[in-house]
């Protein structure tokens, strides 16, 4: 009975993580379920002293691996996320970027590592006035600065204990035997077809020469040229790639193919040092997460004011309370996202009024008292939104690591789209990021007709605007609770929020709140987004509070998350992309 039982709940979530939903008549296929959904495959894991979460398996052992040679939280992250770069290529790498939070148990203190994209140099506001659309997304103007690689750097010279060089060694004989291609990254094949038949290098890794087809899950890519790139790189840290020779091989690779980029942007790159922001809920548990260019100022506020609803374990007993808990929390998304078309980067941007809100608990309070709980709005001005609150990264990776000695780093990296702009460096294997379409255009309206924010306007290294929300919490002691991110876009910040909320507030455990259905809404389209699993009966209360609601087609945002309790860590890799936790007992 048992086995049947796991049989039935690994159908079920096999069927909603690849059925393409259809609408017959306006009847969904399959329809809403009746009643909550069986647990899914994934594994809670629980170990004593340790945890690594990553997207890719094979890269949370590398880092429970370092951890174990008595290597530092930053020396596990940096070896996982090489190797998460290697087996995901679609949603990260050294050709993109990343925002970091860093949690120091001995110095009480958090920091945030910002290794996000930069515009180069050369690049300006109306640099695809007059082009073809696509340009912004496709291709080789597309392409922004990548601080992944310097990030690495940065992290390691302040934070790493073991050498640069033992960090790389593990990706690098994984890369060189083959890694084994993931059913998640088959998927993205789809997403940007046509660049990788015509990108060179993506075509020779990525297609068939007999079949002309793409090649199947479980086959064994070995990117050699990424390899021996891995290799110079340990050597020679991450100055090869931004005052080396690499940095001049990229350089003219990319210029070959249309890109603006010259040797003074990387020579100009840096990854900074900032301050978090933070906020303290109620229960004496404080939260520390990137400010702009991520949204960890929106996470803030979104939490603030769950804060004050004061949830608990009975806001999800049955129907009636789901309902009015999600209504609750859909009209504090529509508020925060209102708020987001405003943001930009704060080197750029004077972001010290917004951000004083935002982090503000009057201010969530006085956001709390305008939600009414028996109706919504699907006018986006009444939450006060005047521009579009920005694009989707799609191709994103995140990474939670929990050391033995109470140290903590969440990550959240990124090459934008599904294997960025399509554009590979020949002689190096780098696929580089599109991350230029994260910023506002002045000639391109969204779908809606809504333009886009000023203050996420293209200017010469500057960095465009993420939904990244790499977060750790700590309790009133200094010890770590959580350590929590996520990948998916706009739907980040919303994921994050909810989990928390779960986990923290309405006493779920750590793979009941990643394992739940979620909920989303950005204001723009004016529509509540949900994934399959929820009841019928709540999304036809949440449609009878006024709610245009559509079912997402595909998974939603995937989240990593550790959490600790009583002396235990508690690890859940989320189904949706088939990671995985490894730990020490």
């Amino acid at each position: 009975m048992m086995i049947l039982k796991i049989i039935i709940a690994i159908g079920l979530y096999a069927i909603h993580d690849s059925l393409k939903y259809r609408e017959n008549e306006g009847t969904l296929l399959p329809p809403d379920p009746e009643n909550n959904q069986p647990p899914s495959w994934s594994k809670l894991r629980v170990f004593k002293r340790g945890a690594v979460c990553a997207d890719g398996a094979p890269c949370a052992v590398i880092g429970k691996n370092i951890l174990e040679r008595n290597g530092s939280a930053v020396d596990a992250t940096i070896a996982s996320m090489i190797c998460n770069g290697l087996v995901n290529m679609q949603s990260l790498g050294l050709g993109g970027g990343f925002l970091m939070t860093i949690y120091d148990k001995a110095a009480g203190r958090a920091y945030v590592l910002n290794a996000r994209d930069r515009a180069p140099l050369l690049a300006n506001a109306t640099m695809y006035a007059g082009k073809p659309e696509h340009v912004s997304s496709i291709g080789a103007l597309s392409i922004a600065v990548p601080g992944e690689l310097a990030g690495y750097g940065e992290a390691h010279r302040r934070f790493g204990k073991l050498p640069w060089a033992d960090l790389f060694e593990p990706s690098i004989e994984l890369c060189e035997k083959g890694y084994t291609l993931s059913k998640i990254q088959y998927d993205g094949f789809g997403y940007n077809e046509k660049n990788i038949y015509t990108d060179p290098t993506l075509r020779k890794l990525f297609v068939d020469p007999k079949t002309n087809k793409f090649i199947n899950v479980g086959s064994i890519v070995r990117p050699k040229t990424l390899c021996e790139t891995l290799r110079v790189i340990a050597k020679e840290g991450a100055s090869a790639l931004y005052n080396g020779t690499l940095g001049e091989i990229v350089v003219k690779d990319l210029q070959k193919r249309g890109s603006i980029i010259t040797m003074k942007d990387f020579n100009a790159y840096g990854a900074t040092w900032e301050n978090p922001i933070e906020a303290e809920f109620s229960n004496g548990i404080k939260l520390f997460t990137p400010g702009t260019p991520g949204s960890g100022s929106l996470l803030d506020f979104i939490l603030n004011v769950f804060d004050g609803f004061r949830f608990t374990s009975e806001s999800l007993s049955d129907f009636n309370s789901t309902i009015l808990t999600y209504h609750r929390m859909l009209e504090t998304y529509k508020y925060a996202y209102a708020l987001r078309g405003n943001m930009g980067d704060k080197d750029f941007v004077n972001m010290t009024e917004l951000n004083n809100n935002l982090t503000s608990k009057d201010y969530a309070n006085q956001i709390r008292m305008k939600i009414e709980d028996t109706k919504t709005w699907n006018d986006p001005g009444h939450y006060g939104a005047s521009f579009d609150s920005g694009a989707e990264d799609h191709g994103t990776a995140h990474l939670s690591v929990l050391a033995p000695n109470g140290d903590a780093v969440s990550v959240t990296s990124t090459i934008n789209y599904y294997f960025g702009s399509g554009v590979t460096s020949e002689r190096t294997g780098i696929l580089f990021n599109n991350a230029m379409d994260d910023f506002g255009i002045p000639s391109k309206t969204n779908y809606f007709g809504v333009p886009p924010s000023p203050n996420n306007y293209i200017e010469p290294g500057k960095r465009p605007m993420s939904s990244m929300v790499p977060t750790i919490l700590i309790d009133e002691n200094g010890n770590v609770k959580m350590v929590v991110g996520a990948s998916g876009g706009t739907k980040i910040t919303t994921a994050v929020s909810q989990v928390i909320a779960k986990i923290l507030w309405m006493g779920n455990t750590v793979k009941e709140a990643v394992d739940a259905p979620r909920i989303h809404h950005q204001l723009f389209p004016a529509e509540m987004a949900y994934e399959y699993g929820i009841p019928k009966q709540v999304i036809d209360g949440l449609k009878n509070l006024g709610y245009k609601t559509s079912r997402y087609r595909e998974r939603g945002s995937v989240v990593c998350v550790i959490f600790c309790h009583n002396g235990t860590i508690y690890a859940n890799a989320d189904y949706r992309k088939g990671g995985d936790v490894y730990g020490i007992d």
